[in-house]
């Protein structure tokens, strides 16, 4: 009896990108980060990006990250700025992000099959945002969408898409944020294995399909006027709960600092010269 051998193992990622048409990068930002400085500092840093011309793929990972702001009051300048530094191995997801038509609310499907005694979510939404779908969707997956935005996910997570969700994704946890349709997989995904690219092309192909058609005609009008592809504010991110790993510290300082592991976040005023 003869065997098929298993497909070799792909050694340089770079040049597998390459072979297929698609760019490479050893790190990069997480995609779909919204300016707010709060979720810019909180969401990790990517290793081994790799992006085709609608997707990208990798590693989300810890590490230092810092976002600021600066606002004038008057005469008064007013920085404020967020430093987060936590271990590189304190967050640890695998994800594959697929680019939509338009923005769309902030969605969270949390699998259960990945959950233990806590949710496998690295930022947890809110539970009061919590969503209940027909058929047996809830026995699979956690729903949630923004207060006020329940009807806008039935219009998206239509039982066609829920069906795609769980014979493709049913083990991952998935996000609809601003234009993207993200999967994650605490652990990450063993990117050197050829299966995981077959996968891959088969949730594009699948659920990146069925969601680009059900969402491509969606519209908000709790939108500005004349944003057509555009969320109201209320829609655009689910209040969370702050991730396990942060604890908080607010000052007034001249500089930010950067601690160990956690947050801190300083405020700092300077007069502009008469």
């Amino acid at each position: 009896m003869t065997t098929i051998p298993e497909p070799a193992r792909i050694d340089d990622l770079a040049a597998f990108a390459a072979a297929n048409g698609w760019t490479s990068q050893p790190t990069a930002e997480p995609p779909a980060l919204s300016g707010d400085m709060w979720e810019y500092a909180t969401a990790g840093n990517v290793q081994d990006r790799i992006a085709g011309a609608d997707w990208e793929a990798g590693r989300i990972v810890g590490g230092a990250r810092k976002a600021e702001n600066v606002r004038q009051n008057g005469i008064v300048t007013i920085r404020t700025s967020v430093s987060v530094n936590v271990p590189v191995r304190s967050i640890n997801l695998g994800y594959l992000a697929i680019r939509l038509p338009r923005h769309l609310p902030h969605f969270v499907l949390d699998a259960r099959s990945n959950d233990g005694i806590l949710s496998s979510l690295q930022h947890r939404p809110q539970r009061r945002q919590r969503l209940s779908l027909e058929g047996d969707f809830d026995t699979h997956f956690h729903l949630f969408a923004p207060k006020g935005y329940e009807r806008d996910a039935l219009y998206v997570f239509t039982p066609d898409l829920m069906a795609l969700l769980i014979d493709e994704t049913g083990d991952l946890d998935v996000e609809v944020r601003d234009d993207m349709l993200i999967v994650y997989r605490p652990g990450g995904f063993d990117l050197h294995d050829p299966a995981v690219w077959e996968r891959f092309a088969r949730i594009r192909a699948t659920v990146g399909a069925k969601a680009w058609t059900q969402t491509d005609g969606y519209s908000d009008d709790r939108a500005a006027p004349g944003l057509s592809a555009s969320v109201g504010p209320e829609g655009r991110r689910l209040k969370r709960s702050l991730p396990r790993w942060v604890w908080i510290g607010i000052g007034i300082a001249a500089a930010a600092l950067l601690v160990p592991v956690g947050v801190l976040i300083t405020v700092f005023s300077v007069a502009n010269p008469l």
